[in-house]
């Protein structure tokens, strides 16, 4: 605690603006910082909300919408490009040399893989082709059962 002492005609004299100061900085910076993380907490629940709407089906119920872990979809969806077989995880555009990722593999137009030729890659989806039947699948879309290697047609 600081003191500060005044010279006066009655001698010195103990200055209590000053002590009572001092004391009550680390209270009100403490009160900031609980009101920061209180703001910061209330922004968050926004946001997620917000973008729980924006991401959205039509027709959901807001319920649904309001009680979206958006977390665990996310990570469901990463799952599903690494286990599915055919998952188009992206599309890298150009008009000269499109490519896509489909799970771990880099293709390009006229590529083979799993005995499935892709035939063009759009902006936003891959054309594919096997035993004479064509398909397309948009990015992270569920893939075609032609993907599945048991499949026979």
């Amino acid at each position: 605690m600081v003191l500060r002492y005044l010279a006066s005609d009655a001698g010195l004299t103990k200055d209590e603006t000053t002590a009572d100061k001092t004391e009550t900085e680390p209270k009100k910076a403490k009160k900031r910082r609980g009101l920061i993380c209180l703001l910061l907490l209330a922004y968050l629940i926004v946001a997620n909300t917000g973008y729980n709407f924006w991401v959205a089906e039509e027709n959901t119920p807001i319920w649904k919408i309001l009680t979206a872990n958006v977390i665990y979809d996310l990570w469901t969806a990463r799952k599903n490009t690494v286990t599915e077989a055919g998952v188009v995880v992206g599309i890298l555009y150009s008009t000269e040399n499109p490519s896509a990722l489909i799970n771990r593999e880099v293709v390009y137009e006229g590529d083979t893989t799993n005995d499935i030729r892709v035939v063009k890659i759009h902006r936003t989806k891959v054309e594919f082709e096997k035993n004479g039947k064509r398909w397309t699948q948009k990015v992270l879309a569920n893939p075609n059962h032609s993907w599945k290697p048991n499949d026979s047609l």
